[in-house]
C-alpha cells in the first residue's frame, strides 16, 4: 500500500497520512514532482502514460512525475521519479526549481479526483535519448518534442486531447523557460 501525507488546501501540513486509493477518491490535498527534462535547441521530453495507469492512461504527460513518498523532501522525490521512469540518475547540482503549483484535475468520470501540490523542476539533458530506460510497467514510450511541435499540437483541439489535461497557460510556462535557457 502506498500512502500520502495530507496536506489542507492552503498548503499547510494536515498531520496525518492517507492510502493512495483514499486520497483521491475523496481529493485530498496531497504533493508531487514534475521533472521536465529538456536538451538543446528547445525540446521537451514527454512520456506517455501507460495504458494501466489509474489516471489518464495513454496521455502524453510531463517527463517525469510522481507523488512525494511520506517524510521525502521534494528533491529526493524528482531525483526517485527520474531514477524510476526513466532509468537515469540525474545531477541534483543542474536540478532546477521553477515553482510550485496547485491545481485540481478529476478523471475517470468523477471517482478519481487529484488535488495536488506540484514542486516542478527543469533538468537540461545533455545525453542521448538511448540513455534513457522507460519503466514499461509506468510508461508506453517517451519522445523528445520540439516545441514548434508541440505548439503547434497543443493548438490543435485534436491532438491537444493525446496529453494529460493540465491548463494550456502550464505547457505555456514551461515552453518560455526553456525557450530562454
Amino acid at each position: 500500500m502506498e500512502y500520502f501525507e495530507v496536506f489542507n488546501a492552503n498548503g499547510t501540513p494536515a498531520n496525518r497520512t492517507e492510502e493512495r486509493g483514499i486520497v483521491h477518491a475523496r481529493g485530498l490535498w496531497h504533493r508531487t514532482v514534475h521533472v521536465w527534462l529538456y536538451r538543446c535547441p528547445h525540446a521537451l521530453l514527454f512520456q506517455k502514460r501507460g495504458k494501466n495507469k489509474d489516471s489518464h492512461p495513454g496521455l502524453w504527460d510531463v517527463s517525469a512525475a510522481g507523488h512525494m513518498e511520506v517524510g521525502e523532501d521534494p528533491e529526493q522525490a524528482a531525483v526517485r521519479e527520474v531514477k524510476e521512469e526513466l532509468g537515469f540518475a540525474i545531477n541534483t547540482e543542474l536540478l532546477e526549481y521553477i515553482e510550485t503549483t496547485s491545481r485540481t484535475m478529476v478523471s475517470n468520470s468523477g471517482t478519481f479526483i487529484d488535488n495536488e501540490f506540484s514542486f516542478v523542476y527543469l533538468y537540461k539533458f545533455t545525453g542521448q535519448q538511448s540513455e534513457l530506460s522507460p519503466y514499461p510497467e509506468e510508461l508506453d514510450e517517451i519522445r523528445f518534442m520540439e516545441i514548434c511541435e508541440l505548439r503547434n499540437m497543443l493548438d490543435s483541439e485534436e491532438e491537444h486531447k493525446k496529453f494529460v489535461p493540465y491548463d494550456r497557460s502550464y505547457y505555456d510556462s514551461i515552453i518560455s523557460l526553456v525557450e530562454r535557457r
